[in-house]
């Protein structure tokens, strides 16, 4: 029987934060529904961890929120949706008048 040689496991400290970039995009990737909490996974284009820093690397940030703060971020978003479309209704009466 021929013991087989285990390889060394190397362990990489990666620093955080990185340089202030802001994300370019994001969407959400899941949601995870639990009896205390709500799992929030984010997938986003963004500057990687390690150096040098590359602008194109794709991410996941998970947040985890209690369903009283679900609560607050849905009332919130949808009053921002809200806007949002009335914004987007006055834009387009203004363009059809031209």
């Amino acid at each position: 029987m021929v013991k087989k040689k285990k390889e060394e496991v190397k362990i990489e400290e990666i620093k955080a934060p990185i340089p202030p970039l802001s994300p370019l995009f994001s969407n959400v990737v899941a949601i995870f529904p639990h009896s205390d909490i709500v799992m929030l996974d984010f997938g986003f284009a963004a500057p990687s961890y390690r150096e040098p820093y590359n602008i194109e690397d794709s991410q996941i940030a998970r947040v985890c929120l209690p369903w009283n703060s679900a609560e607050v971020l849905l009332d919130n978003l949808s009053d921002a949706i809200s806007d949002y479309k009335k914004a987007q209704e006055s834009k387009r009466r203004t363009k059809n008048k031209k």
